[in-house]
Order: structure tokens, then sequence, then C-alpha cells
């Protein structure tokens, strides 16, 4: 068994008692209810799917391959997805806020004292932790165990759509954010970078270019979108609702009654075309051109130098509420009234799920698929995984929120009554000892779970590792995260 962390590691350094406990047996001698099974999802009615071409249904062990191959850790990387290997298991303590940083073996590497006393929040990309509190960030370099604090109290963490590599730590009066870029640790305090009066910043809704570089977010107080760059000495205005964003152009629209003006620029802010359409509600940047998709639905494609628009389709999913670009690039996930759509690069659509939306808080982190469930009019809540390329469904099955995903997306968890189960392409696996999952590797082949007051490591059966061994990662109370360092 590998070894697990050294003695004296509770919150506060002084528990002596790390025995583990013996992972319950799943034999037929065992007379508990624990079991593990692995069966195909059902095919439920609940779902409606429209794929355009034809594409043959990918597994979820194609996908992660390919979420292996996008990889981060590069400035210059055209993918804003992060890389599913890992080799560092974080640990926040919920309480003290102290961060423990582990091998994938559990061999404790170091212990960091974050300064932020009972975490809200944490995440990790790459080697850059940030940490979050009712008084302070904290954004700690993992590899060389620097702290850099920031006096602002924030409650959540959130991600840009179309990038996985960029964090914001928004204050709860929405005036100031901590900003930090996880493969180079270079982090933007709004509050110095762009002061500006009044501001109340869409932090939930920010848009980024896929390197997580430029982030652009709705600045509500003052009507106008806020460009903040890491490769710039200073932000850029622009007027409008932030829409969409790449490396070289930013779009943003202004909606009056049922019609909208888009408006393309330069990052320095210089006008480059301008373009009418109905009321705008999503948009992603593509080397089609810019495809927005209207409140009613429409599908129109624009051009980004002449402001020409084209009609590409219309989307069968009520009133449009929102739109979310996949860590891609190239995927426009659609949310209406009614249901949930995919819209590809050309505008095309992909798949619709009726009476579907995103799980979670609807940003993308996965490279590859989208998780969606139910809305809750039907009797037990439903979970799809679908792949968000060709719109094929891998799983469904019952279960509810929150979920837990891989970097692919393509592997999720839901907890159970009795456990929890573990949703992929190759079916359901119900594991039913009483444990509760609190996270998974990135590859999906690990999940942290809670037994008997402490936190263990264990297989989920989808990757390489034959160990069925646990890994004791210490006592109950800890946020625990993976990463690539």
């Amino acid at each position: 068994m590998p070894s697990g962390p050294p003695l004296f590691d509770n919150e506060d350094g002084d528990d002596a008692d790390h025995e583990s406990p013996p992972r319950e047996s799943h034999g037929s001698d065992d007379p508990s209810p624990s079991t593990s099974d692995t069966r195909r999802g059902p095919n439920y009615l609940f779902r409606r799917a429209i794929v355009v071409g034809g594409v043959v249904a990918v597994l979820a062990t194609a996908s992660i391959v390919v979420g292996q191959l996008i990889g981060s850790g590069s400035d210059d990387t055209t993918s804003g997805a992060i890389s599913t290997d890992w080799n560092r298991i974080v640990l926040v303590d919920d309480r003290t806020g102290r961060v423990i940083v582990d091998d994938e073996s559990g061999e404790e590497l170091a212990r960091i004292e974050s300064g932020v006393r009972s975490p809200s929040a944490s995440a990790i990309v790459d080697s850059t932790l940030v940490v979050t509190g009712t008084k302070n960030v904290a954004v700690i370099a993992i590899d060389n165990e620097s702290v850099e604090e920031y006096d602002l109290a924030a409650e959540s963490i959130v991600r840009p759509a179309g990038s996985a590599l960029t964090l914001l730590a928004p204050g709860s009066n929405r005036s100031r954010a901590v900003i930090v870029h996880g493969p180079s640790g270079d982090t933007i305090d709004t509050d110095t970078f762009a002061p500006v009066v009044g501001a109340r910043y869409e932090f939930a809704n920010a848009r980024s270019s896929a390197s997580g570089r430029d982030v652009l977010v709705t600045d509500s107080g003052n009507f106008q979108s806020v460009l903040f760059s890491f490769d710039r000495d200073e932000p850029s205005f622009f007027p409008g609702l932030a829409l969409a964003v790449d490396a070289d152009i930013v779009v943003t629209a202004q909606n009056v009654g049922s019609d909208a003006t888009i408006n393309v620029f330069d990052h320095d802010g210089e006008p480059v075309t301008t373009g009418r359409t109905s009321s705008v509600r999503a948009g992603m940047i593509t080397g089609a051109g810019v495809v927005l998709v209207t409140v009613d639905g429409a599908v129109v494609t624009m051009s980004p130098s002449s402001g020409e628009t084209s009609d590409v389709g219309q989307l069968d999913i009520g009133t449009i509420e929102s739109g979310t670009v996949t860590t891609t690039g190239d995927r426009l996930i659609v949310t209406g009234a009614t249901g949930t759509a995919i819209v590809g690069g050309d505008g095309a659509a992909i798949a619709s799920f009726d009476a579907q939306r995103p799980a979670g808080d609807g940003s993308l982190t996965g490279s590859t698929c989208l998780a969606t469930i139910s809305d809750g009019e039907s009797a037990e809540t439903q979970i799809a995984v679908a792949d968000a390329t060709d719109g094929s469904v891998l799983v469904e099955a019952s279960g509810a929120e929150p979920l837990l995903s891989d970097a692919s997306g393509c592997i999720v968890a839901a907890s159970t009554p009795l456990g929890y189960d573990v949703m992929s392409g190759a079916g359901v696996q119900q594991i039913q000892t009483g444990d509760t999952a609190l996270a998974l590797s990135l590859d999906g082949a690990a999940v942290a779970i809670e037994r008997d007051g402490r936190v263990f490591l264990e297989t989920t059966g989808l990757g390489d590792s034959t160990s069925d061994e646990p890994i004791d990662l210490g006592p109950r109370g800890r946020t625990v995260l993976f990463t690539q360092s």
C-alpha cells in the first residue's frame, strides 16, 4: 500500500492517529448492503438529441485522450482546457486554511500557511492555487510555496467562459476581483489595474480568450465592458455588454428593445466594424466569424471585418437565456427556457436536449463533454453526459447535483443515499459503501472519499491503476484538489 501522510496530521498538526480503517469488502460473504455494480445507463425518454452528420459516438476513454493531447502549462496554448495529467494532491483545511501538498502516492511534500481562515472556496490550475475567505484572498505557488495575499473578501471562485486556465476571485460587492492566470501565476487586482468609480462587474459572466490571458467583463454600473489583459499595462474600455473575446478582437452587444448593435474592436479599443441583428444573448468568435444567438433562438454569423450577417439556423429550445463558450473555443452551449443546445463553430446546431440544462452553474471546464440535468419537472431527476464535439450521449442515469467531474467532463460522479455513482462512456458504476465522494481526479481514475471521519483516495476502475488499497489523506474537513506541477 502506498505510504499515507506523516504523523501529527490534522488541521492543527497534532493528530497522531493515522491508522487506516480497512476498506469494506464487496464479496459475497459481506452481509452489509455495500455493492459495486457496473451497468449501461438506460435510454431515458426525457432526452431528445438531434445529431448533425451521423458521427459515431465516442467513448469517454477517447475523450480523455483528447484532453491529454490538449494539455496546458504553456502561455501560448491555443486551447483553454486543462490537462488530465496529475501528480499532486492538494488539501486545503476547511478551518485553518492550511495547505498540504502530497504526491500521487499520498506522501507529503509540503505544508503552506495560506493565511485564510475558514476558506470559502479554493481552486488550482497547474502550480497556482487560489484560496478565498471572508477577509482575504491568497494566491499560492505550490512549487516554491510563495504566498501573495489580497485584502479582499471573496465568497467564490469562478472561471471565465472560453478558458479553464484563469481563475477569478470576485469581491462580494462586485466592484473588485483578483484575476489569476494559472499556468504563469500572473495576477491582476482590478482595483489597482482598472480603478473605476461606480463599477459593478458581472464576473460570473466573464469571457476569456482561450489562453486565459484576456478577460472581458461587463461593468453594469457604467454600461460598458472592460478588458483585463495580462499582456497589457492598462485596461481597455468598450461600450455595451461583454459578448466574446479572442487574442485579437473584442465583441460587445448593445441591446435596445428587440434589436442589437454588435460592435467589434481591437484590444486597444479601436472600432473595427458594426453589425445589427435581433437582440443577442450569446456569441463566440470562430473561423467562420462571430457566431451569434438571438433571444428568439436564431443563429447568425457576422463577418468581423465587414459586419455583414448571414442567417444559419433556428434553435428550438424556447427563449434564449444564456450561452457559454467551451474551452475548445469552437462550441457554444446555449441555454433556453425549454432546453439546451450545442452550436458548432460554423453556427450549425449539433445537438438539442429537451427539458435539460447544463449542470452546476453552467460554466464549462471540461475539455470534451457537457453534463446536463433535467429541469425538475420530471418525477425523477436525470443526468446526461454528452460529447460536445458531435452531440452523442455517452451515458444517462438518475442523479442529482452537485456533480463532480474530471478535466474532460466525460466522467461524472454524483452522491446517492447509499454512496455515489460514477458515470462514464463505460456505463454507471454504483458504489454503495456509504462513503461520500469529495472530488474526482483530473483523469477520472481516482476519487477522494470521506469514510469514518477521514479522507481517502481510491481508484474508480477507469484508469490504468490496479491497486485496490485506499490512500489515507488525513482527517475530514479538507477540500481535495488535483493538479500537475
